[in-house]
């Protein structure tokens, strides 16, 4: 009978520190751009479509956005603007890639890097 106990109380054992090692689950996988502001003036950053709040960035710094991707996917739009209405561009970009915001002829340009 002792013996029993024993080894129940061992499989017991082993299937609790088993189930132990389990990792929480994860949250939705995030995804990242980068920005790299070249321009003279501070430009407002999103990603279209799935962030309604603008990252600012201002001239000649650089900022990183983070952002949910449930389906993984793999290119996104992004629209930089500045404060005057008519100054924004935007350009379609691989997730991972660079954003580089740069003075064009009386506007703003964006070009992916």
């Amino acid at each position: 009978m002792k013996h029993r106990l024993l080894t129940i109380l061992g499989l017991g054992l082993v299937a609790f520190l088993a189930g132990c090692g389990e990792d929480e689950p994860q949250g939705p996988p995030k995804s990242e751009i980068y920005i790299d502001n070249q321009s003279s003036t501070e430009a407002s950053v999103r990603i279209k479509f799935w962030t309604k709040e603008y990252t600012a960035v201002s001239a000649g710094d650089s900022a990183t956005i983070a952002f949910e991707n449930p389906d993984k996917m793999n290119i996104v739009q992004v629209e930089a603007k500045t404060r005057k209405q008519w100054d924004d561009c935007w350009v379609t970009l691989n997730v991972g890639q660079t954003l580089v915001v740069f003075d064009a002829t009386e506007r703003i340009g964006c070009r992916t890097e």
